[in-house]
C-alpha cells in the first residue's frame, strides 16, 4: 500500500504556497473524484492568501511578523495534513488518481530504529488570541510528532495528546489567555515512540 504525501519539505514559504493553490485547482477540475474535501477548498484559498500576506509583511522585518508568519505557516500545514488524510481515504494511496488531487504517493515501511528525543522544545505565546507556538529541532527516524498538554484531571494531572503530525512545529489555540501551560513532544514511527522531550512552559497569548 502506498501512503498520500506533499513533497514539499525544501520550499520556500511562497512555493508553498503556490503548492496549495495548484492542489486547489487540480482538486477543483476533479470535484466528481473529490466530492466533499475536508478541508474545504475556499478555506485552503483563504489560508494561503492570508499566509502569502504575512510572508510579504516578514520580508520586511521584524520578530513580531516572522512569528505571525510562522503560525500561519503552521496552519496552511495542518489544514494540508487533513486534505492529505482525505485524499488518502478517497484514493486508497492509488498513485494515478492521488495525481488527480496533485498530490504524490509514496513507500509504506522503514527499517528505522526507534526515533531519537527530540531536542530543543520550546514554547511561547503565539500571536493569535489564547494560543501557544511551539517547536522543536528536527529528530532523526521520526514519523510523528506527539505533541502534548499537562491537564487536570479528577486524580490529579496527566498528559494529554493534543497533536499527532509529521512536523515539528505546532500552534496550539482555544486556551485560556493569560494562563500558564506545560507541553512537551516525542517522536513515534512503525516502531513505537521515543523518548520523551524536555518540558517548556508557556503562558497564552
Amino acid at each position: 500500500m502506498k501512503k498520500v504525501v506533499l513533497k514539499w519539505g525544501a520550499f520556500s514559504v511562497l512555493k508553498k504556497v503556490e503548492k496549495v493553490r495548484f492542489v486547489v485547482q487540480k482538486m477543483t477540475e476533479n470535484a466528481a473524484v473529490f466530492p466533499t474535501p475536508n478541508p474545504t477548498m475556499t478555506e485552503l484559498t483563504n489560508q494561503a492568501n492570508a499566509l502569502e500576506q504575512a510572508e510579504t509583511a516578514a520580508s520586511e522585518g521584524g520578530k513580531d511578523r516572522t512569528q505571525v508568519r510562522d503560525e500561519h505557516l503552521v496552519k496552511m500545514m495542518t489544514l494540508m495534513d487533513q486534505e492529505v488524510y482525505y485524499v488518502q481515504g478517497v484514493t486508497k494511496g492509488d498513485p494515478n488518481t492521488t495525481a488527480l488531487a496533485g498530490m504524490d504517493t509514496q513507500e509504506v515501511g522503514s527499517s528505522w530504529p526507534l526515533p531519537e528525543k527530540p531536542q530543543g522544545f520550546v514554547a511561547k505565546p503565539g500571536k493569535f488570541n489564547g494560543s501557544v507556538y511551539m517547536r522543536c529541532k528536527g529528530t532523526k527516524y521520526k514519523k510523528q510528532y506527539v505533541f502534548q498538554m499537562l491537564v487536570e484531571t479528577d486524580t490529579g494531572t496527566d498528559w494529554k495528546t493534543i497533536a499527532s503530525q509529521g512536523r515539528n512545529t505546532y500552534l496550539h489555540e482555544g486556551l485560556e489567555r493569560g494562563r500558564i501551560y506545560r507541553f512537551r513532544v516525542y517522536a513515534t514511527n512503525s516502531l513505537g515512540a521515543g523518548p520523551v522531550s524536555l518540558e517548556a512552559e508557556s503562558a497564552a497569548t
